[in-house]
């Protein structure tokens, strides 16, 4: 990738497997000026860096006091997420998931930030029928919901969603599943996943990207687009 430009980022889900990964590409990446993490607790574990921003907010339901942070950025990275049990129920996932990817999108539009990354999931469907007992469903319906916070909002230049199957996360010793895994192809890294979501954004920084909304579905198409 020719290094002649540089770019600024802003994240939610710092903290998070992938985010994690991402927001430490960043910070390594040289045509990454700075970048701006909004989260409830701080990135990096608290460590300062020179290229890193780190908000901590009280609730990610109310970012307008994060307004001035969000000005002057190029990308916008959502990389939150949760299960249903952590986020203690259906409704509260869907206020996570939905709802705070809902204002985030709101915030990044209203900056005029030209460009939205966002990691969603294989399957995911705004449109299709599920009922929240009805667990995979739901997840795919919630998740579908979250995708359309940046492609719904016709303020960004492009969209890019990320759709991948299963995800190895790279918390610790890799399992003997997730090395079998990684070995067939339907697992991917999640560092490998922050590499595709900074590869595009460059990508897209660079004017080499004309189709949006963009949808890298599947661990391979995320994989292959490394190599564009």
């Amino acid at each position: 990738m020719v290094d002649f430009y540089m770019f600024k980022a802003i994240i939610i889900g710092g903290t998070g497997a992938t985010g994690k990964q991402l927001l430490n590409q960043l910070i390594r990446n040289q045509n990454c000026d700075l970048v701006t993490s909004i989260g409830r607790r701080p990135v990096l574990d608290g460590k300062k860096n020179d290229k890193l921003v780190d908000i901590v907010v009280e609730s990610l339901f109310k970012l307008t006091s994060t307004e001035k942070y969000w000005k002057d950025n190029d990308v916008f990275f959502n990389c939150i997420g949760t299960t249903r049990q952590r986020a203690g129920g259906a409704k509260e996932f869907i206020n996570i998931e939905s709802g705070i990817s809902n204002e985030a999108a709101k915030m990044a539009a209203n900056a005029k930030i030209p460009h939205a990354s966002l990691i969603s999931a294989k399957g995911a469907n705004h449109k299709i029928w599920a009922k929240d007992w009805i667990h995979p469903l739901f997840y795919m319906k919630t998740i579908g919901q979250k995708e359309q916070t940046i492609i719904s909002n016709f303020s960004f230049n492009s969209v890019s969603i990320f759709k991948p199957g299963m995800l190895i996360r790279l918390r610790g010793k890799q399992t003997w599943f997730e090395d079998f895994s990684e070995l067939k192809g339907f697992g991917l890294r999640v560092d490998t996943l922050a590499s595709a979501m900074i590869h595009d954004a460059e990508r897209v920084k660079l004017g080499l990207v004309e189709k949006s909304p963009q949808f890298f579905i599947g661990n391979n198409h995320i994989k292959s687009s490394l190599e564009l």
